[in-house]
């Protein structure tokens, strides 16, 4: 039976919880088990049967067998078990949550490749990436319950990107200072920088 995870609750809870840190659950680092998972080199295309190792985490500290799934998306670095980033597994705890935290393609040990050729840093984009959080969570999903992802900064993108994209999946995003309107050439960000720097009266050259 599938169990029921009402979002909204979860994100009351958590502004609630955030208001007395002393009574916060323990995450338990060390019930963090590190696997990998076969996933699919390129989701988009069926004639190619490619695939390489994804390197994930589980922890079932919580875990009742009926509560949803907390999946924490790891960016463009080599993922780790955040230890600095727990609150939103804190909250799961609160629904006896399954944590998991995924490694993003080309970082770490989850390599496609054994190179970085440009013919193979191709599958290197948002757009596989997404496809292998689906790919993953529709097999290791096998109770069939709800799913909340969460990220921060790109992978915050991610997470509200995977929502939008998979709502069958995903029944929320927790998506924590997400990038989901990138700007190539943000010429403001130099400006502010500038103008921050002369008004805290330090000496800064002048723009071109």
């Amino acid at each position: 039976m599938k169990h029921s995870f009402p979002i909204a609750a979860a994100l009351v809870a958590s502004a609630q919880a955030a208001l007395d840190f002393d009574n916060l659950p323990n995450i338990d680092l060390a019930q963090f088990e590190e696997s990998t998972f076969t996933n699919v080199i390129d989701h988009f295309n069926y004639l190619d049967n490619r695939t390489y190792e994804q390197r994930y985490w589980m922890s079932n500290q919580y875990w009742d067998g009926q509560g949803p799934i907390f999946l924490y998306i790891c960016g463009e670095y080599r993922c780790t078990v955040p230890d600095t980033r727990l609150y939103p597994f804190m909250v799961g705890s609160q629904y006896n949550a399954q944590f998991l935290v995924l490694e993003h393609r080309y970082y770490g040990d989850s390599q496609p490749f054994e190179d970085w050729s440009i013919d193979n840093l191709q599958y290197l984009n948002s757009e596989q990436a997404l496809a292998d959080l689906a790919y993953f969570l529709a097999k290791i999903n096998t109770n069939n319950v709800e799913v909340m992802v969460v990220g921060g900064s790109y992978p915050g993108a991610m997470s509200a990107w995977f929502r939008a994209m998979y709502p069958h999946i995903a029944a929320g995003s927790w998506a924590s200072s997400a990038v989901v309107n990138p700007i190539v050439d943000f010429q403001q960000y130099d400006k502010q920088s500038y103008t921050s720097t002369v008004k805290s009266g330090d000496w800064c050259p002048k723009m071109i």
